[in-house]
């Protein structure tokens, strides 16, 4: 009888170790998708304030644009979306139609 739970044991331990290291494969994925969407939304507001400078002749204030940090110890769950991502929407969405 041991022996059978020995090998019920050594099957379980397996499996957690199998899943702990899926888990851990999910979370750099999902690490990695954050920074591709952050360094995404970065590139799209400095081709906004681009386009806005060369249609009007000015500065498009942005607010502060600075190139976001890609540290992986970092934990930004879904912060990545701004305060005044509304308004950054409809500004988004004018330039689209004009």
């Amino acid at each position: 009888a041991s022996l059978g739970s020995f090998w019920v044991f050594q099957g379980a331990s397996a499996r957690i170790a199998f899943l702990q290291g899926e888990r851990k494969g999910q979370e750099n994925l999902k690490n990695d998708l954050v920074r591709r969407i952050k360094m995404l939304e970065y590139a799209l507001k400095q081709e906004r304030a681009k386009y806005h400078k060369l249609k009007y002749g000015t500065e498009l204030n942005q607010g502060e644009m600075k190139m976001p940090s890609f540290e992986s110890g970092q934990n930004s769950e879904v912060s990545a979306v701004p305060a005044n991502s509304q308004l950054t929407w409809k500004q988004g969405r004018q330039l689209l139609r004009q």
